[in-house]
């Protein structure tokens, strides 16, 4: 499938094979490069999406997160842009160190603004706890003995994450190491 980022559209699932929206008529290739094939997440500010690079061999998964200021006015605009800017350079400073997600991209199209970062396969703590229940206290030890190093080496970057949650670590999979996401 492939899934329409125009917010107003009413149906946004396409065919994979698609690259204009049969509903609305978007692009549905970012950047001629980006396809995105359904929503992580929604907030306030935007949403999460999983894609795929078509631009690179075995088209390998992506995370994309849509920015869409709810202001048209320009000074609203220029904030976010500026917002935007921030998290990007942010990204791109700590996102060398192996429990974060590495930045890969990122553009305005459209007053809308795309960040493009690495997909970490796995489950959130928060699912985790869900399905497992709360964490003994030997739990909670190793729990803080594996995301420790990670806010010490984010805090050594003159970065504050500001929202540290358990829908926030996720569970990798392919190593069970603690990757911190979501820097907005």
């Amino acid at each position: 499938m492939s899934y329409c980022l125009n917010p107003g559209c009413a149906n946004p699932q396409n065919s994979v094979e698609t690259d204009v929206c049969q509903t609305c008529g978007s692009k549905l290739l970012l950047r001629d490069r980006y396809r995105v094939m359904q929503t992580l997440g929604q907030g306030g500010f935007g949403a999460t999406f999983l894609a795929i690079d078509e631009s690179l061999p075995g088209h390998p998964n992506c995370v994309i997160k849509q920015l869409r200021p709810s202001a048209t006015a320009p000074h609203v605009l220029d904030m976010a842009r500026e917002l935007f800017k921030r998290e990007a350079e942010t990204l791109g400073r700590i996102g060398n160190h192996p429990q974060v997600p590495r930045l890969l991209d990122y553009f305005e199209a459209n007053q809308e603004f795309y960040l493009v970062q690495e997909y970490v396969s796995g489950s959130t703590l928060q699912q985790i706890i869900k399905k497992d229940g709360q964490f003994t206290e030997h739990g909670v030890k190793q729990f803080l003995s594996e995301i420790l190093p990670v806010l010490e080496y984010i805090h050594s970057n003159r970065v504050i994450h500001r929202d540290i949650k358990p829908a926030n670590i996720i569970r990798r999979a392919q190593d069970l190491k603690l990757v911190l996401i979501d820097f907005g």
